[in-house]
Order: C-alpha cells, then structure tokens, then sequence
C-alpha cells in the first residue's frame, strides 16, 4: 500500500512537471532607428519595441511617426532570421530570412521562405497586425517563427508614389542586424511512465494534479 502511495505520488509530480509550464518568464527590447533619416515619402521608422508573453508570443511595436494611417503605397516588412544563418532563407547572402511579417495595401500578410522564393498562401493562426496613434503592431507566436529562442531582424518600409519610391530602413543598411531573445517557460520534457499514467486515471487525487 505504501508503495502504491509512493509511486501516485511521483506519477503525480511528474505529471505536474508535464503540464505546467515554468512561470513568470517573458521579455522586451527597445530598439532605436534615427528620425526623419529617410526620404519625406518614406513611412519614417523609429522607435521599435518587441517583447513576448509567457506563451510565446512575439509582438513587434513599430512608431513611424510621420503616418497617422498607412497610405495604399505604404509597405513594411519586419524580415526574421531564424537560424541566425546568412546562407539560408531569403536574400541569401545579405540577410538570409526565413519569414516576413508585412504590412502592405492595408493587409497584413505572413510569408515563408521556400526554396528562395516567399511564399504568403498560408496565414499562421498566430499571426495579426493593426496600425493606430501612428504605431505599427505585428504579432506571431515563437513556434510559427521557426521556434526559435534567439533570431535576427530587419524591417523595411517603402512608399511606393510616383516613379521614384522612397525608403527607410532600421537597423540601416549596411549595420548588423537586430537581435531579440524570446524567454518565455517552455513545457517540461519529463513524462511519467505508462504504469504511473495508469495509477494517475484510476486514481487522480492522489495524484494531485491541477488543471490550468
């Protein structure tokens, strides 16, 4: 009997350590572009601040102050580095990114990198964007990322009027790229074997497990 106990009680801990995430984790980084360091035409990137919740979710906060609302012309791109990798991805050689985050046409859009070309047929769930009080907002959770804890970024914006389209960039060409790390809990690898599992289903008590 006292065995039985024993094994519900570790069935239980081990199941808590499976379904509970580590709390209190999140992040954010401001980062910083020069006003007014791109053609008047230009959507104006300046201050930009990306943090993420405790689910993973990435958003980026972009102020371009000279546009109270994105014009039909206005395209801004947040390009993402996942494999830290300039061999790979999109604009191999440059940058190498895998993803794009965009906001185009009063769209936003998602794109994947596959095999070179950009790819925007398949919209992640995750994924959002608004404009308000002259702030651009992205949004995608880390696992539509590439999943990856640390990964590099650009963003690109361009008005396209007339016959000769302006742009700004941040960071500026021709600098390294941004970096931002994701910290948020990630599910515990532990899982109990099936004869615990098992003494878990017959008896959930004792296991004291909790539902989040």
């Amino acid at each position: 009997m006292h065995g039985a106990r024993l094994a519900l009680g570790v069935a239980g801990t081990a199941c808590l350590l499976l379904i509970a995430p580590l709390a209190g984790a999140s992040n954010s980084s401001p980062y910083t572009d020069g006003l007014a360091d791109a053609p008047p035409a230009a959507p104006d990137l300046t201050t930009v601040q990306v943090s993420n919740d405790e689910a993973a979710n990435v958003v980026f906060r972009i102020s371009i102050p000279n546009r109270v609302a994105l014009a039909s012309t206005d395209l801004i791109s947040v390009l993402v580095d996942a494999d830290g990798r300039t061999g790979t991805g999109c604009a191999r050689g440059t940058f190498g990114a895998e993803y794009a985050l965009d906001a185009i046409a009063g769209r936003y859009v998602f794109g994947r990198c596959v095999r070179g070309s950009w790819d925007f047929s398949r919209r992640p769930a995750s994924f959002s964007g608004s404009f308000a009080s002259s702030t651009l907002i992205l949004k995608a959770n880390r696992r539509d990322l590439g999943g990856a804890n640390r990964f590099k970024f650009r963003i690109g914006a361009g008005s396209a009027t007339g016959a000769d389209p302006a742009y700004d960039f941040a960071p500026d060409i021709g600098t390294s790229p941004w970096s931002y790390q994701v910290i948020a809990p990630a599910q515990a690898a532990m899982k109990p074997p099936a004869r615990l599992r098992n003494l878990c289903r017959l008896h959930p008590r004792r296991c004291r497990l909790t539902r989040r």
